[in-house]
């Protein structure tokens, strides 16, 4: 009897051991710096998906296919086309003449460009199937199974930009939420689908656009983070303040391709962790940097997502408070969250 015991703890422990060690393989996923537009590679134990592919410029797309490469792709499972703008779909050329593409998911949406006739024409000239997803659609791909959020049927009603595929994937307790450039009429359409919306890890919609990513729409996905796909010194100024005071407003961490280079989110279903291939703006040099003790209330304003009120409170906490002794002290005046912070920590000094 004590033998069969020791037989079945032993047996208990190596199924607990080899759980655990299944539960850890991690899903990663890669906001790729292409500029000014959005390329994000989804990378399973079963599988590998891109959404979207930057821009048509030939240095994106060689960009694109070093990065996929690097990553050790030869299959990509699907792309998924969010919609047929050029800063979406002008990179995914190179991608098809480069890997084996099994499926290409497009919202259908039809555009009258030579890059979105030259994105189609490859589709057709490789024979890759093609499908047009909608509303409530669910896609198993590997081990990924993604809910489709938008768009519904009549997609020739809607603009570019809100014929966007939204797509939502959940692994384990992490979610994902990916908008293309869905603006505030498609936001609307989600929120009244009663579809769910609630999403760890928020890729903000149209690069931060404040004709996306509305209050409204932020309150029902109340994200933890927020993934900005932007361009460095773009010409739009993306992102814009309201949407950045918006996502610090809601407590959310942000991150730039612009500021952070190639952004991976890894988890494991219970928790995650973001790994930022550069600080840019750490480049700054240190006596160009703000001392947020001293500085006074004009010299604060320009910080990212500070403006006029806030520099005023940071002020205002020194006089009655003393002098910032750390940088999460920083959060307790009043409106600056983990976001805002997060924005202007690489541009503060607390000498």
């Amino acid at each position: 009897m004590k033998r069969i015991s020791i037989f079945l703890l032993g047996f208990l422990l190596l199924t607990l051991v080899f759980s655990v060690e299944l539960f850890a393989e991690k899903l990663f996923v890669h906001f790729i710096d292409v500029g000014q537009g959005d390329a994000i590679l989804i990378e399973s134990q079963e599988a590998f998906v891109l959404i979207d592919g930057g821009d048509r410029w030939n240095s994106v797309g060689e960009t694109l296919v070093s990065y996929l490469e690097d990553q050790e792709v030869s299959t990509l499972d699907a792309i998924f086309s969010t919609h047929p703008h050029a800063d979406h779909i002008g990179g995914l050329p190179a991608v098809m003449k480069n890997f084996n593409v099994q499926k290409i998911y497009d919202s259908g949406r039809v555009h009258t460009t030579q890059t979105y006739e030259n994105y189609l024409e490859l589709i057709y000239e490789l024979e890759i199937p093609y499908a047009t997803p909608r509303r409530g659609d669910e896609i198993t791909i590997g081990d990924l199974d993604f809910l489709v959020l938008h768009p519904g049927e009549n997609v020739e009603e809607y603009s570019i930009n809100n014929a966007s595929i939204v797509l939502r994937l959940e692994y384990g307790e992490v979610s994902f939420l990916f908008t293309g450039d869905a603006e505030k009429e498609a936001e609307r359409e989600m929120i009244e689908s009663g579809l769910p919306l609630e999403t760890t890890i928020l890729k903000v919609g149209h690069h931060g656009s404040r004709t996306s990513t509305n209050p409204f729409f932020l309150e029902e996905v109340s994200p933890e983070v927020g993934v900005v796909q932007v361009g460095e010194d773009n010409r739009f100024g993306h992102p814009h303040p309201e949407v950045k005071e918006g996502l610090a407003e809601e407590g959310t961490e942000i991150f730039r391709n612009d500021l952070h280079g190639n952004i991976v989110i890894k988890t494991d279903g219970e928790e995650y962790w973001v790994e930022k291939e550069t600080e840019r703006a750490k480049e700054t040099e240190k006596e160009d940097l703000i001392n947020i003790n001293e500085s006074s209330p004009a010299e604060l304003k320009d910080l990212p997502g500070i403006g006029e009120v806030l520099a005023e409170r940071i002020v205002e906490y020194r006089e009655i408070h003393g002098s910032f002794s750390s940088y999460e002290e920083i959060k307790k005046v009043r409106g600056i969250g983990p976001g805002t912070l997060e924005r202007i920590k690489d541009f503060i000094v607390l000498e």
